[in-house]
């Protein structure tokens, strides 16, 4: 009988702490979808995640430069307002789902990635700044 009741007790907290636990969003969008849900969406910051040479070059307007390969890149991204949702890229995909992964264990709820990267929106001549 205790351990029914223990079962019952058991069950009872971790249904609970399912209900209040945040889940995490993680979307991968083609350039095209990105750019539409960066104009629908009024909440959000983009994340750049290539190095600063790499965002000096040429990035997306507004993009905050947080380097993966950085050595304060938690520090830094632990700055990021984690109610917004964040729009995320680096060069070619690699780096921007590593730092996601990063950042889900921080308690960021919302990321959409950017598609074969910063890259693949240079080259469909999406609009970007020097």
């Amino acid at each position: 009988m205790r351990f029914l009741g223990f079962i019952s007790i058991f069950f009872l907290i971790c249904c609970n702490s399912w209900k209040s636990s945040k889940s995490f969003n993680y979307n991968e969008l083609p350039f095209s979808e990105f750019d539409k849900s960066l104009k629908s969406d009024s909440n959000y910051i983009i994340v750049d995640v290539r190095t600063p040479k790499e965002y000096r070059n040429g990035h997306m307007k507004n993009a905050v430069n947080v380097s993966y390969f950085g050595t304060t890149f938690t520090d830094s991204i632990k700055k990021i307002d984690r109610s917004k949702t964040i729009y995320m890229y680096c060069q070619t995909q690699h780096r921007s789902p590593l730092a996601s992964k990063k950042m889900k264990k921080l308690g960021f709820v919302k990321i959409i990635d950017l598609s074969g990267g910063f890259m693949k929106w240079e080259n469909n001549q999406m609009p970007i700044e020097k």
